[in-house]
């Protein structure tokens, strides 16, 4: 029982630690995504 929770600990833990630095990741992405087409855009235009 014990090696169980610690084991979800650990996962709830990572989870916390790097969720922040995921989300961070996705808005880069985001920001990279929304230059792309802004930079697609203005050939076009």
């Amino acid at each position: 029982m014990k090696t169980i929770s610690i084991f979800i600990l650990l996962i709830y833990w990572s989870i916390m630690i790097f969720a922040p630095v995921m989300s961070k990741d996705v808005k880069f992405g985001r920001a990279k995504l929304n230059q792309t087409k802004t930079i697609e855009i203005k050939p076009r235009s």
